[in-house]
């Protein structure tokens, strides 16, 4: 004879349904706070100069660690030169994107090697010059400011 006036039942009941509401109230609190930690994109010229412009800041004085959005401006930089190469040596677009030599950067506005911190300069002076490509997209604001040679 039992003495108790919950039914084993219904106490098992209860139990999953707790876990349940704990798991519920965890994983909103969970989802709740992925997108303020979530990674930024570069989407705009905005984004990009904002990025560039952290870098530029970290390079005059580069103690580590690097912040954020520098190694994103670096990301998207290195991104763009590379995905330049790759259309040039890779899909046929010899002469398209450039004189049909061997160099995929012969149309770009660079002369010599250069740095991460020189080239996010260039795109943030080149944002200042230019302020409509700030609300355009990011690869508008990088064409703008690496684009320029003559023949091209």
């Amino acid at each position: 004879m039992r003495s108790s006036a919950i039914p084993p039942r219904s106490v098992h009941l209860r139990a999953v349904a707790l876990i349940f509401c704990l798991f519920a109230i965890s994983g909103t609190a969970l989802f709740a706070a992925l997108p303020a930690d979530a990674r930024m994109r570069v989407e705009t010229g905005r984004d990009l100069r904002d990025a560039c412009a952290v870098l530029v800041e970290h390079a005059l004085n580069p103690e580590p660690p690097t912040p954020r959005l520098a190694r994103y401006c670096r990301q998207y930089l290195a991104g763009y030169f590379e995905s330049l190469r790759v259309l040039h040596d890779n899909h046929g677009g010899k002469g398209v994107y450039g004189p049909s030599g061997d160099d995929p950067y012969a149309c770009l506005n660079l002369d010599g090697p250069r740095s991460f911190d020189q080239l996010a300069a260039l795109v943030v002076r080149t944002s200042e010059w230019h302020p409509e490509l700030l609300d355009g997209e990011a690869h508008a604001l990088v064409q703008k400011a690496f684009a320029g040679r003559p023949p091209c």
